[in-house]
């Protein structure tokens, strides 16, 4: 039976953050099980964007530098942290987000790397679900281990994001668009991602979540700091998403991502998982505010034609507050469609982003990348009656 470890943190100072993430991964075999000496470690934290911690959309630093000392004491020879940001994949645009996400500091503390290898490896799979060919950050084809270290919070495309959805960070920058573009519904991109889990396998030894805050809401950028005080590790993601989606009081099945890693092999249907440390009860967040995805498996025997219909009238859709839009053009830029384009508004001296519904595929790119947050993502009628009862579900479960 796969394990999943947690303990009680309730803020990040040192050692508290130290005390939880050590007794997290000592109860899982200690971090001899996972690092050896000699080895080039990279922690795959996620850096979504140029934003400070306590916004809650990154992996908090101190719980990268808990892990990394760690890593070190077991005769790591490197500690390199990276990830590939929602932007450019190039020093300057990594390097504002190491510094102002407060990676910088750590790395000058203890002794880590921040990655500085901005290339990019072609991966060629051709035994792959549906990622047969795309490219990879080097930084993390070149390492002996990988240990992932994500961040608990919902996502508007996927439901949540944690261990698994982390890994997308290996797509290095603006690959990610194209990807997206590739990829669209929720179904086949969550086979991309585990196509990801995949190629990297064992080599990703060990998932780390940081949930001490998470965040509810508009996620995985604009939504609202949440406190969960929780560190959770596991060798298996699928199991550590499973389990942290319960302290978000979510049933684990409803999330695609989880119904796709028991299709996929990482878990089996009956969820057995020992939680290890610490009472899954003691963390549950009742009023947690959650996202339902769109996730229409059942319309994927219906023509092509079909599914784009009922993808454009039967999900949500992101609408930009025109007042408030200052455009810099970042939603533009990453739309994987083109289906944003920058036109002139009357009273304005910029032009602001606008959205062609025909083109948009739901992938949320433009939410979850704004850095004024003035994406916001609406239900229409359809869509509020069809999700009635499954939010309802979702939200109440355990009252």
């Amino acid at each position: 039976m796969e394990k999943v470890s947690l303990f009680k943190c309730n803020d990040y100072e040192e050692s508290n953050v130290d005390s939880a993430v050590k007794a997290a991964i000592d109860i899982l075999g200690g971090i001899e099980q996972f690092v050896s000496p000699g080895q080039t470690v990279v922690l795959k934290a996620n850096m979504v964007m140029k934003c400070e911690p306590e916004k809650c959309a990154t992996t908090h630093p101190s719980v990268v530098a808990a892990v990394g000392k760690l890593a070190l004491s077991a005769g790591a020879s490197k500690v390199i942290i990276a990830d590939s940001a929602g932007g450019p994949f190039t020093e300057s645009y990594m390097g504002a987000i190491y510094k102002t996400s407060g990676f910088a500091d750590i790395a000058e503390k203890y002794g880590f790397e921040l990655n500085q290898n901005f290339n990019s490896y072609k991966v060629n799979m051709p035994t792959a679900r549906v990622g047969k060919h795309f490219l990879i950050c080097d930084c993390l084809e070149s390492a002996d281990v990988i240990i992932n270290l994500s961040k608990l919070k919902t996502h508007t495309f996927t439901g949540y994001t944690n261990a698994v959805k982390n890994m997308f960070g290996a797509i290095p920058g603006l690959s990610k668009v194209e990807m997206h573009g590739q990829f669209r519904t929720l179904d086949v991109f969550g086979d991309f991602i585990y196509d990801i889990l995949d190629y990297f396998g064992k080599k990703i030894v060990l998932n780390v979540t940081d949930a001490v805050m998470t965040m509810e809401g508009a996620g995985p950028t604009n939504g609202t700091p949440r406190k969960v005080g929780a560190i959770l590790a596991s060798a298996n993601p699928v199991c550590l998403d499973t389990v942290a989606l319960k302290l978000m009081n979510v049933e684990p099945i409803t999330m695609p991502f989880i119904e796709k890693g028991i299709e996929r092999g990482y878990l089996d249907k009956d969820l057995n998982i020992e939680v290890v440390g610490d009472r899954v009860e003691d963390f549950v967040v009742k009023d947690f505010q959650c996202i339902t995805p769109d996730n229409f498996k059942s319309f994927a025997h219906l023509p092509r034609w079909a599914q784009s219909t009922f993808n454009k009238t039967m999900t949500k859709r992101p609408t930009i507050n025109k007042k408030k839009c200052r455009g810099c053009k970042k939603c533009y830029e990453h739309c994987p469609v083109k289906a944003i384009s920058m036109v002139e508004t009357r009273g304005s001296k910029i032009k602001k982003a606008e959205i062609d519904y025909n083109k948009c595929i739901r992938c949320y790119c433009c939410q979850e990348l704004c850095p004024f947050g003035v994406v916001k993502v609406k239900s229409g009628l359809i869509y509020k009656l069809m999700h009635r009862k499954s939010s309802k579900r979702i939200k109440n479960k355990g009252d």
